[in-house]
Formats: C-alpha cells, sequence, structure tokens
C-alpha cells in the first residue's frame, strides 16, 4: 500500500496574507482540494497534515483521510505524518502544488514498483549563479525539485529520526534520503503547471489557469 502526505501546514508569509494559502479559493474548490481529491481517487491511505485551528477546513473529509498536526518546521510537520503512515511507501506533496497530474502520480507509483524512490523535477530555464563565491552553475546540470516525492516508509521514516538527532535541517525529503541512505533516486520530468503557490503572482497564474481550463 502507499500514504500519501498532503502538507498543509504551512503558513502565507511571502503572500502577506493571515490566511493559509491552501485553503484560498481557486475556481469552484480551495487550493488544496485539487491534489488532496486527485491522491483520494487511488487506493491510498492520505493523510493530512495541517495546524490544530485549521482542521475544521478538513470536515468534509472526516473518515476519507487521517489527520495529523504539523510541528514548528515543515521537516517536523512531515516526520510527524510519517509516524502515521502505515504504507510500505509514502508520497509527500505539497497542497500549494494544486495542479498535479495523473500522469505524475502514475509516475512515482512506477517508480516504487521498482523498489526506487521517486524525485519530481522540472528544468531549469534561467542561467543559475552560485551567490558565495558568485559563479555559474551549468544549467544542463541542474533541475528544481518538487513535489509529490517520497520513497519506502521505513527509510524516510530513518532519515527524518537521523535529521532531529544532529539537528540536519533540509528543504525537502530526499535530500534528507541522499544525505543518509545508498537509494536509488527515480527522477520524474514534471509539467509545468505544477508549480507552487508563493506569491500573489502565482495565485493570479492559478486562477487564470483555472479559468481557462
Amino acid at each position: 500500500m502507499i500514504t500519501a502526505i498532503v502538507m498543509m501546514a504551512g503558513n502565507a508569509t511571502r503572500m502577506h496574507i493571515e490566511e493559509n494559502k491552501v485553503f484560498l479559493p481557486l475556481g469552484d474548490k480551495l487550493v488544496f482540494q485539487y491534489s488532496l481529491d486527485l491522491f483520494l481517487s487511488y487506493s491510498f491511505e492520505v493523510i493530512c497534515v495541517v495546524r490544530k485551528e485549521d482542521r475544521h477546513r478538513l470536515r468534509d473529509y472526516e473518515g476519507k483521510v487521517k489527520i495529523v498536526y504539523g510541528g514548528k518546521t515543515r521537516q517536523e510537520s512531515v516526520f510527524h505524518g510519517l509516524k502515521e503512515a502505515t504504507g510500505d511507501y509514502t508520497l509527500i506533496h505539497d497542497a500549494a502544488r494544486p495542479f498535479v497530474t495523473k500522469r505524475v502520480v502514475d509516475c512515482c507509483i512506477e517508480a516504487f514498483k521498482n523498489q526506487n524512490a521517486c524525485l519530481v523535477v522540472s528544468a531549469c530555464k534561467d542561467s543559475i549563479y552560485q551567490r558565495i563565491p558568485l559563479k555559474a552553475l551549468q544549467r544542463d546540470e541542474l533541475v528544481l525539485a518538487q513535489t509529490p516525492q517520497g520513497g519506502k516508509t521505513k527509510d524516510l521514516l530513518e532519515v527524518h529520526q537521523k535529521a532531529i538527532e544532529e539537528g540536519l535541517q533540509k528543504t525537502d525529503d530526499i535530500s534528507l534520503l541522499l544525505n543518509y541512505k545508498d537509494t536509488i533516486i527515480k527522477m520524474i520530468e514534471n509539467d509545468d503547471s505544477n508549480f507552487k503557490i508563493t506569491t500573489q503572482l502565482d495565485y493570479i497564474t492559478a486562477k487564470e489557469l483555472i479559468l481557462h481550463a
């Protein structure tokens, strides 16, 4: 069985709004419902990681999902979700990416069938520079990490536990696997639409995509 953890416990600091961005309206749904409904269309165990004060937002999903409260950081929130996961493999997805497609999820499932972890990526379109020391990096050798991503649940739990013990903070979960495990990572090319709603411009773009879908 596969567990899908939908991360919903963040805030909208970079959007400069008080409400959690995943609960903003988007077409005839809220932002979080697009990816959550997709995962529920599979035979996945689905875990939603939310802030305690947002639990009421999942009233319509009671009995369909497990609800877990987040921590102080995204990494801590993922760990809380992993501790409740019962699937052999776990997919972790940011609810702020509402446009993840069935094709991408199917590719993740295929990676799990081959006992690999998976990382959804997109190509770098801009020139990329390292800040210190300032130097240009080879764009064709780089990719942008996105979600969903995941691997064996026991491995993810182990590396998150080690990170806690060592005080290691990473921005995503595959980087923890790479830090502690000799794991084969299947990279999955993403669709351009699977961007993360982070800024007001992202939200405007998402509403335009829904409007013209």
